[in-house]
């Protein structure tokens, strides 16, 4: 998934926001979890729910679902705290609250920042690796993004 995508105008340097802050993709199947910025329309983060995350169901932007609960409250929930600074959030998700990631704009777009692989960086992408069955398990988790201070890729793999 790109981080900034060229804008429609075609003017050399212009850049628009990414469709998502991040997604999660996973092995078991090709639905997609996205998490979107939730802003008003001044452009402000909504303070009781900064992000929204839903389902692309195969992958496709047209085919929108909502988390049920369980989802929401365990597996693909995240809880928003206001942050250090103004305009920003401390994001965790719920089934796993090892890695914090900070949501702010940046050059104006919304992005969901933290470290990947010891870096300063922009959150692009999370593969999930799983094992199905009686009781499904995780093998491993990839994490994709940018470094902050090149804008270069970042990828980091581990196992829960």
């Amino acid at each position: 998934m790109a981080g900034l995508v060229s804008a429609a105008s075609g003017s050399p340097g212009a850049e628009t926001c990414s469709e998502h802050l991040f997604v999660i993709e996973r092995s078991k199947n090709s639905n997609i979890v996205a998490y979107d910025a939730n802003r008003n329309s001044s452009g402000e983060w909504n303070s009781s729910e900064p992000v929204i995350a839903y389902w692309l169901l195969n992958g496709d932007k047209n085919k929108r679902e909502e988390l049920n609960r369980v989802e929401r409250e365990r597996a693909y929930g995240v809880e928003a705290k206001p942050g250090d600074s103004a305009g920003t959030y401390f994001l965790v998700f719920k089934a796993t609250r090892k890695r914090r990631q900070t949501i702010r704009m940046l050059n104006g777009c919304p992005v969901a920042t933290g470290s990947i692989k010891g870096h300063d960086a922009i959150l692009r992408k999370i593969f999930v690796k799983s094992k199905e069955g009686l009781r499904p398990s995780v093998e491993y988790v990839e994490i994709f993004g940018e470094d902050l201070a090149t804008g270069r890729p970042l990828y980091e793999k581990f196992v829960p």
